[in-house]
């Protein structure tokens, strides 16, 4: 089993406070929801555990080591950002020799040679997330999975998120609440730079993130 641990996660933008002393973590085989309203610091959050962003304090470790920039060491943490991220003049054939990725989908042998901007929106962020859950690495962070995503494509990547949290750790946020609810093991919620456990989703309604 692999751990991602990361504490005194510190950042503010423009005097605003961000993130005020966060801790975070997860394991293998989970699926871990991370929630919270637009603008409450999700995707910086993710910024520095993957390595990209540095905060004014933090400490982000693997198995009980520190690494200061954790994507730049092969086979840690990658992640999936809000937007499109895959050159639109690859395919996702080419993408997979990339990133070493040996599994065939059976759902992208109609598309898979073909250029991902000449794809949908959905059909794109939909390759990329593939990228992503099974790329080499022991944790994924998915930033908007389901974004452009058609109910049907959706229905069809819950399962990969699923059998690939089984080997490796994934922390997964959303707008599409349901089914960050339906997917994840756990949750953390994140209001006014604070990230709080929740180990009930009743707890959500109690915020106000969900309707009673």
């Amino acid at each position: 089993m692999n751990i991602l641990e990361a504490d005194s996660i510190n950042i503010a933008f423009d005097g605003r406070t961000i993130l005020s002393d966060i801790y975070v973590k997860c394991e293998t085989n989970e699926i871990v929801g991370l929630v919270g309203r637009n603008g409450s610091g999700k995707s910086t959050l993710m910024k520095i555990l993957f390595g990209s962003l540095r905060g004014e304090n933090q400490s982000v470790r693997f198995n009980k080591t520190y690494y200061h920039i954790p994507f730049e060491n092969k086979g840690l943490i990658n992640y999936l950002p809000q937007d499109i991220f895959l050159p639109d003049k690859l395919t996702f054939r080419e993408a997979r020799e990339l990133y070493d990725i040996k599994a065939e989908f059976e759902e992208t042998k109609e598309i898979e040679n073909i250029r991902l901007g000449q794809l949908s929106k959905g059909q794109a962020r939909f390759l990329e997330t593939l990228i992503i859950l099974y790329a080499p690495t022991m944790f994924a962070l998915l930033d908007e999975p389901f974004s452009y995503l058609s109910p049907v494509l959706i229905e069809s990547l819950i399962p990969h998120i699923k059998k690939q949290s089984r080997v490796k750790g994934i922390i997964l946020s959303d707008h599409s609440y349901r089914t960050v609810l339906d997917v994840c093991s756990r949750f953390y919620f994140l209001t006014d730079g604070y990230l709080q456990s929740i180990f009930e989703k009743e707890e959500l309604q109690q915020f106000g993130y969900l309707p009673e």
